[in-house]
Parts: structure tokens; sequence; C-alpha cells
């Protein structure tokens, strides 16, 4: 960090790593961990993670902290103090920060300093196999914004979701694998990836469903399956087209309101044997956000066995919505609503993946 410090004239620099849940903060340096991980809530560097910008703590020394984005994936925060009097962050240091993003993102691919810094708890092996699979938590573009959280963060079972922005379409998957653990795990990751190949290699919907299917019931067979959904967002048009493998219906929220549920016959779940039933098209208008998620989300039970539940999550959506809250925040803050809904202990997975067609409207992050 010393570069980073003389570079921007500050009298001292701090670097922190965000969690795997999005919710903790860990400082590190050159030789490792530095303290204990702590909660972004009701902290400064908190809200400036949270809120995507540059804030200043005017003290002695005055602590300016600014959020550290590969792309538009927060990965952590950089910390710089300078004294009582100083004018703050000097001219190119955006330049700076951008630099220190491309050094940290070229070093974790090689060192596991980074990963031990996301881990605020113990990582299951079945999580490990999982996080690795899983692209960016958010991106965003002009036509389109996507967010995604996976929870319990540290002890993941079957759920997880995959996406790709490949010039006029956003491709998109999210699946839930019966079970818990390595195998439930397995399963997902053999899903996912048998729906990514297929994807990369131009194959149409009803063929990807097939071989997924086929591919499931091949190597896990004894009932076992996954559900989900998967398809893709024509971005300059808004037409959205997708399969539903047995899977809870995604929600939309238009215009400030919620719009209900977009509906789509089943097919079976994948590795059942089944056939595509219906390939669903929904035009979407811009501003419009679709929420795809496991049933672990409405289905969490607060400890007095209140149910989470579709209300609940579709009021959250439209508040979010009508806050003009980005989409990224808006998924890691219904995470953690979950999870302080269930007391931090959840009862099953809880997935969720997020989508804002933006058409040619404004870019809200």
């Amino acid at each position: 960090m010393e570069p980073v410090r003389r570079s921007l004239g500050a009298g001292a620099a701090r670097l922190f790593v965000a969690d795997y849940s999005l919710r903790r903060l860990q400082q590190v340096d050159v030789d490792g961990l530095v303290g204990d991980p702590f909660e972004l809530a009701g902290t400064m560097p908190g809200r400036a993670f949270a809120s995507g910008e540059v804030t200043v703590t005017q003290a002695d020394p005055t602590v300016v902290s600014i959020p550290l984005t590969d792309g538009t994936d927060r990965i952590g925060l950089l910390q710089l103090d300078y004294p009582a009097a100083s004018d703050g962050l000097p001219a190119g240091w955006e330049q700076v920060v951008a630099l220190l993003v491309l050094v940290v993102v070229a070093r974790r691919r090689y060192g596991d300093l980074w990963v031990r810094a996301r881990r605020s708890s113990p990582l299951s092996a079945a999580a490990e196999v999982q996080w690795d699979l899983l692209p960016p938590l958010s991106c965003s573009t002009d036509l389109v914004g996507v967010g995604g959280i996976l929870e319990p963060a540290y002890d993941i079972g079957g759920d997880s979701f995959d996406y790709a922005v490949n010039g006029a379409h956003l491709d998109f998957t999210i699946v839930d694998a019966i079970g818990h653990g390595m195998s439930a795990v397995l399963m997902s990751a053999a899903a996912v990836n048998s729906l990514r190949s297929s994807r990369r290699s131009g194959t149409d919907p009803e063929t990807a469903y097939g071989l997924a299917d086929q591919l499931i019931a091949k190597h896990f067979g004894n009932s076992n399956y996954v559900t989900g959904q998967f398809g893709s967002l024509h971005l300059p048009s808004g037409t959205l087209r997708w399969i539903n493998a047995g899977h809870v219906l995604p929600m939309l929220v238009r215009n400030g309101s919620y719009a209900g549920e977009l509906t789509c016959a089943p097919s079976m779940p994948l590795g059942l044997g089944g056939v595509v039933v219906e390939v669903a098209t929904e035009v979407l208008q811009p501003g419009d956000r679709v929420l795809f998620y496991t049933d672990g989300i409405t289905e969490s039970r607060s400890p007095d066995r209140t149910f989470f539940g579709r209300e609940r999550l579709a009021d959250f959506l439209v508040r979010a919505a009508l806050e003009r809250i980005p989409v990224a925040e808006t998924a890691r803050r219904l995470s953690a609503n979950v999870l302080e809904h269930v007391n931090d202990r959840l009862n099953d997975d809880a997935t969720l993946l997020l989508v804002e067609y933006r058409g040619h409207g404004d870019r809200t992050g």
C-alpha cells in the first residue's frame, strides 16, 4: 500500500476486502490479515461500500473511504488519511485507484490472500466449489443490471446461478439441486456447466435443456434432480425468453409496483427425463426488475416460525425500486433482510438473481 499512499499524498492507506456475504470488511496488507473482520452496517466504511460513493469523515485525520470495484462488481474498500486542513484527494486519484484494482485482481489469480480475506467464517468444501463456479456477483451496462447473492454464504448447498452479457443478450441461469452438502453442489455444478457449455456452443434452449437433463440422470440417477430456470434477455428489444424446469416463478416489478409473477408452464426438473413444455416470452419495459430466486427465500422461517413469504419479498422489491436502490445493493440488502428475519439461521439455501432491464434509459448501477 506504500506506493498508493505516496501517489495519493496520504498520511496512511488501508485496504479492505468484502467477505463472501458482502456484510463484512477485512483489512489486509502485504503480510496477510490485519485484525478481525467488522460489520458493514452502521460504519462509515460500510456506508461507502453500500452506496458505491466516496465518503469523507471530517476529523483529525480526515478519512476518505473509496469503494473498489472490478468493473461494477464491488470487491473492497480503500481508506486514506489526510491532515484535517488538507484538500484531500489529488487530481488523477481515479487512475491510481483503477491501477490498484488491476493489481489486486491480477494477484488474486495466483495467491490465496484475497480469498482468505473474504472468509469471515470457515468455508465448507461444498461452498468452496460453488463460489469458484460463480460469475461476479454484479454486472452493470447501459442496457441491463444484474445482482446475485448466495446464502448461507459459508455453507452453500445446491443453489447456484450464472449469467453472461453476450453482445445483444443477457444469458442467465438459476438452479436448486435436491439435497444439501457436496452431493447437491456437484449436481448444481453439473447443471450450470452443462447449460453454460450449451450457451457457449450456440445450442438452442430446448436442446440445452435435454443435454442438462441427460447429464444429471446419467451421473446422479436415483430420482435426483435439479430445478431451475434459464433463458436469455434480448437487450435492444427487451424480449425475455426462458424455460422453467419445475422452479418457483420469478417476480416482476414495473413502474414502482408489484406486477405479479412471470408465468411459464413448468417442464420437469433436470434429471427426471422430461421435455420442454414451454419457452415463455415476456417483453420487458425499461425500468422493469425481474427477480429469479430459490424457495429458500420465501420459505425461510423466523424464530416464531413465520415465513418470509412472497408478500414480504414483493414489498421489499417495490420499496427498493421506488427508492432507486441500485440492483447490486438491492440484492445485498434483500439477502441481509432474509437473514435478519431468520436470526441468521437459514433452514435452506436462499439464492437470488435480480435483473433490471434499462432499455435505452439511464444507468442506475
